[in-house]
């Protein structure tokens, strides 16, 4: 009766406000009344509503159905809401209608319509509680899909916006996010690690949080979750007793409120400290108490692995059942199979919603086979190890396809590296070579390949190729901004920076998306080219190949020449990676007396029967034209200076003398190097700066020579001094079949980023990036430009990887410092051999043993003369014609002296 009285107060042009109606009508607990009674209201005619009532009113009206569960009639009355909102232009009351509609979405499992709406809400730059939100809706989101840096991206963006981050809860709220996501990363990881950055910024951002510890007083479950998510860091960094210090605060407050499922969550951590610090009994308490109580398949799986995991015995076989059985009930198949046991299919884990959890116990439970296949000699265990591991290939592939953020992508590469070389073991000792290269394939320059498949498709669909530059441009700006602001959170210059350029890239990408709607979600599938599909084609070429996969413990190669292939073992794996940072060492060294000398031939050799460990390996590869694909630390050693023989003269014994060599990151991704096809206009451009401004650069005093020598090609372009510029190198780049760098290179000491130097200004590896080229062939005449940061299951981040990204067929670069004038030799006789007709890897090989044969005292070391290697493509290379304006000029001198000759010669004998 009192609300009918109150309608008609409005209705007659009293001034009761209709918020107060509104405010009486959310008093009913019963979201059926309140939609009964919001119905009436807005059908009621009599009623003057403003729009901005209107909007209010169907907000409220959205709301009390997302109440009551009905779900459609919610997103009907919030789509009119919006409407009028976006109308009215208040910014906050459309982010509450958008945030809303967001949560509606999520309940109804449309995460994409949810997180496009989200967008729009972070976009529109607010400083209100719905932008916080829903930065961490859309962390969440990315987490759940595997896609960890992306998930950063969102928070940092949101620290980065300087009204939203003067408000101190909304803050700690992204800090406390920023935690949670780092302890996803490092849930998994014991092991100690060398790089302490990670920590150091979750330090940072702890103590973001401890400077407003207030506000979360009053939301205990909150401040619980914070305190296990800084335990779970602090553990995986190896600080124990941080780790229990913060489980047991966490604890305490979960026990408290009543929290049953997160105490018990907290408890598994405990019990997997203690696990660690052998206090088995204490542990086993508390696994078997949550493996009787929980009703949650993720914990009890996760407490059944946990158990079996670190069961106190010294036979693998017994830890199997419990391993088994945290797969079986986190793919929820418990019921099914019983006490029966089958691994689930992809489609099973995928339904279960918890891949990444099963992706851990599955790992656990492949190692493990293996294990007791060791104990046992029963070759049952190998066989269900290797069908563990085609599994998890699968399922570590699913989770990297779904993420978009590079470092993300790399995160779940970096996952699948142990497990790569634990496959390559099972392939090993079931003799099953081609599965063997097919792991140690997928082990190599995956995130490469995938990023090349993806700019060739974008490039095939007509857009405009300097849109595509800027895309790659400003996305490499924002990360490296990011990078430098999660670092230094209280710099106020970097922070709008940071921020400045994200919503310059989020513009540019929003154009794009308007028109090029399809471009945006293009995303490709690597292939795995098969080791029959090698095979043939080395036949074909008459060629050979060797692949490795190298880890600090286990080595393992497969090696084709057209006999059958030969898969072997690295023996001593941890020997032979000392061998290896001995010959490193050597192989750079300026000078080596005799001593040294008969050292390095030594290990040199003992290297080499490890490489190549098969009978009569000197003989077959006596001729043979071989392709290397190296892994670790194997890719920093150019194998032409390995010694093939123990004794006798260094400079014979070298594996120059007799091989042909080039090298590959992998041949799946040779393979997709190879379809783009070039098509350049030019033949040759040369960029050499032979002095720069910035004076810690040195002149560069043999250029001259080497310009002298490549000035006599035709269709050249040669750019020096000032002229030798980024802005040019960037101009012309695209033009030419052979680019050729004479300058200096090196990485940043900071970022551990590759650079190449012009004459002003240094371009980076991720400028390069986007940058199409038409080469055939890049020569990077400047030192360590083979130099960069080894990432696994990636291989060496250096400048060859964005050239070929964007196009480059082969590329020439150098391991180390190399000697300018030794050198310059060296190359001046690789054009030299190039013009005979030889393939790249042929005219590399004649060039490096022409300079032995004419150096043969000091100068003939491993330093002078091994630098240079060939990577990709060594088909041979059409070189311009060399000028021959002096032999033109001798013989037009040659033809007049003969015309003159006959003329005098006729007129005396008339």
């Amino acid at each position: 009766m009192a609300l009918f009285i109150c309608f008609q107060s409005i209705a007659h042009g009293q001034h009761t406000d209709l918020s107060a109606t509104i405010d009486s009508i959310n008093q009913f607990a019963k979201p059926s009344v309140r939609i009964q009674k919001f119905n009436i209201l807005i059908d009621n005619t009599d009623i003057p509503k403003t729009p901005k009532t209107q909007a209010t009113l169907f907000y409220e009206l959205a709301r009390s159905y997302n109440k009551a569960e009905s779900y459609e009639k919610a997103l009907l009355n919030l789509t009119k809401a919006i409407q009028i909102q976006k109308q009215l232009k208040h910014q906050n009351t459309l982010n509450k209608s958008l945030y809303l509609k967001a949560s509606v979405y999520q309940k109804l499992e449309q995460t994409s319509e949810a997180y496009a709406l989200l967008l729009q809400i972070v976009k529109a730059n607010g400083a209100d509680k719905y932008t916080c939100n829903s930065y961490r809706k859309l962390a969440n989101i990315e987490r759940e899909r595997g896609d960890y840096y992306r998930a950063l991206q969102y928070l940092n963006t949101g620290i980065s916006n300087k009204k939203l981050s003067e408000n101190k809860e909304f803050k700690s709220l992204l800090s406390s996010g920023i935690i949670a996501i780092y302890s996803k990363i490092y849930e998994t990881s014991f092991e100690v690690k060398d790089d302490i950055s990670d920590l150091a910024i979750v330090k940072a951002r702890q103590k973001n949080i401890e400077d407003h510890l207030d506000f979360f007083q009053s939301k205990p479950k909150m401040l619980a979750g914070i305190y296990t998510n800084l335990a779970i860091v602090y553990d995986s960094f190896q600080e124990l007793e941080n780790a229990l210090k913060f489980y047991k605060k966490a604890q305490k407050i979960y026990k408290e409120n009543g929290y049953i499922y997160e105490e018990w969550d907290v408890a598994l951590n405990i019990a997997i400290v203690y696990s660690r610090q052998q206090k088995h009994q204490l542990a086993n308490q508390i696994y078997q108490r949550i493996i009787e109580a929980s009703d949650d398949a993720d914990q009890k799986a996760n407490a059944y692995n946990s158990k079996g995991y670190y069961l106190n015995t010294e036979f693998s076989k017994e830890k199997l059942p419990y391993l088994e059985k945290a797969v079986i009930i986190c793919s929820e198949l418990d019921t099914q199979l019983k006490n029966n046991f089958r691994l689930p299919t992809l489609s099973e884990i995928k339904t279960s919603g918890y891949e990444q959890e099963i992706l851990v116990y599955l790992i656990d439970l492949a190692d493990h086979y293996v294990q007791t296949y060791k104990e046992e000699k029963d070759q049952t265990y190998l066989y269900k190890a290797k069908e563990t591991v085609i599994l998890i290939d699968q399922l570590v592939s699913l989770i990297r396809y779904n993420v978009d953020a590079e470092a993300s992508k790399l995160f779940w590469i970096k996952k699948g590296v142990n497990i790569y070389m634990l496959a390559v073991e099972i392939c090993y000792r079931l003799h099953d070579v081609e599965s063997a290269f097919y792991f140690m394939e997928n082990n190599k320059a995956l995130l490469l390949q995938e990023n090349i498949k993806t700019f060739q498709s974008k490039l095939a669909s007509n857009i405009p190729r300097n849109l595509l530059e800027r895309e790659y441009k400003l996305n490499y700006e924002v990360l490296n901004l990011q990078t430098q602001f999660q670092q230094e959170i209280d710099n106020q210059t970097l922070r709008k920076s940071f921020a400045d350029k994200k919503a310059e890239f989020q513009t540019f990408m929003d154009s794009m998306q308007r028109a090029y709607p399809k471009y945006t979600k293009t995303k490709e599938k690597v292939a795995i080219v098969s080791l029959q599909n090698v095979m043939e084609t080395c036949t074909q070429q008459k060629a050979a190949f060797v692949e490795y996969i190298l880890h600090e413990t286990d080595g393992y190669g497969i090696y084709y020449d057209g006999e059958n292939p030969e898969f072997f073992k690295i023996e001593n794996t941890a020997n032979f990676q000392q061998q290896l940072k001995k010959l490193k060492m050597f192989m750079t060294k300026r000078f080596m007396n005799s001593e040294a000398l008969k050292t390095y031939q030594t290990i040199g050799f003992e290297v080499f029967q490890q490489l190549f460990p098969f009978k009569n390996a000197s003989r077959r590869l006596q001729n043979k034209k071989l392709t290397i694909v190296a892994d670790q630390n194997l890719q920093y050693l150019p194998f032409e200076l390995i010694p093939m023989k123990k004794e006798g003269k260094l400079s014979d014994a070298y594996l120059v003398n007799t091989v042909e060599t080039s090298y590959v990151q992998s041949f799946s991704l040779f393979e997709q190097i190879q379809k783009k096809q070039n098509a350049p206009t030019e033949a040759l451009l040369v960029i050499a700066p032979n002095e720069f401004e910035d004076k810690e650069l040195p002149a560069l005093a043999e250029t001259t020579e080497v310009l002298e020598f490549l000035s006599e090609y035709e269709n050249s372009v040669l750019l020096t001094r000032k002229e030798a510029s980024k802005e040019n190198f960037i101009k012309h780049r695209n033009n030419f079949n052979i680019i050729h760098v004479n300058t200096h290179a090196g990485l940043d000491s900071i970022s551990k980023m590759p650079w190449l130097a012009f004459y002003k200004e240094k371009i980076t590896l991720t400028e390069l990036f986007g940058l199409e080229n038409q080469a055939d062939l890049v020569i990077l005449d400047a030192c360590k430009t083979n130099d960069g940061v080894n990432l696994s299951g990636e291989g060496i981040i250096n400048l060859s990887r964005g050239f070929f990204y964007n196009g480059t067929q082969s590329v020439l670069a150098s391991q180390w410092n190399v000697n300018e004038q030794a050198g310059n030799e060296i190359l001046q006789t690789f054009y030299t051999e190039l013009n005979n007709g030889n393939s790249k890897s042929k005219a590399l090989q004649l060039a490096k043993k022409a300079y032995l044969q004419k150096h043969q005292n000091t100068q003939n070391t491993p330093y002078y003369w091994a630098a240079f290697t060939l990577t990709g493509s060594t088909d041979v290379i059409m070189l311009p014609s060399k000028n021959n304006n002096t032999i033109f000029i001798i013989g037009a001198i040659l033809f007049i002296l003969i015309i003159l000759f006959f003329g005098y010669r006729k007129k005396i004998l008339k």
